[in-house]
């Protein structure tokens, strides 16, 4: 399965650079967010990145205009329903990140991949909260995201190759 639609839970200092870089490279992007405040406050933190990467010549403004195309926010996790990979950067707790993934699991397509940006929690036991085990695996970007080109993926027993596989073609794109 080709990844073409990304969702991204939480629109803090990782969870906006994800977002940003998937956008900037060509996938429509899904920012979630528990409440508008924070979700502005993401995304302001993506527009001002851009715009200082326009102003030191790091950033073409056509590549931040169809970056910020791109890039749509939300509060209502039904609006991840259509998303191919839902990508949780949220505070390292197993069970915030426990509940963010029993409530993909019930609003996302059955198809879809459940990402964790975590650096220290098995992704098993964040897993187990779901029915599509073999479909979630570890995909820990390092910060700052839109600098560093690096993306660890974890993968526990219970995620399939097919899964496996197509992270690793959507880390490396």
């Amino acid at each position: 399965m080709a990844i073409q639609k990304v969702g991204v839970i939480g629109c803090g200092l990782m969870g906006s650079g994800i977002a940003q870089v998937c956008a900037q490279k060509g996938f429509p992007t899904l920012v979630r967010e528990v409440n508008e405040t924070l979700l502005n406050k993401g995304l302001e933190r993506i527009r001002t990145f851009l715009s200082e990467g326009v102003k030191r010549g790091k950033v073409k403004p056509e590549e931040m205009s169809a970056t910020l195309q791109n890039l749509k926010g939300t509060t209502k996790a039904e609006d991840l329903a259509d998303c191919d990979l839902v990508i949780e950067a949220v505070v390292e707790n197993l069970e915030e990140k426990r509940r963010i993934f029993s409530e993909l699991d019930r609003v996302c397509k059955p198809t879809a991949i459940l990402a964790s940006n975590t650096s220290s929690i098995s992704l098993t036991k964040i897993a187990a909260s779901t029915r599509r085990m073999g479909q979630c695996i570890g995909l820990h970007f390092m910060n700052p995201v839109p600098i560093m080109k690096l993306v660890e993926i974890v993968r526990p027993e219970v995620t399939t190759e097919a899964t496996y596989q197509t992270a690793r073609s959507f880390a490396e794109s």
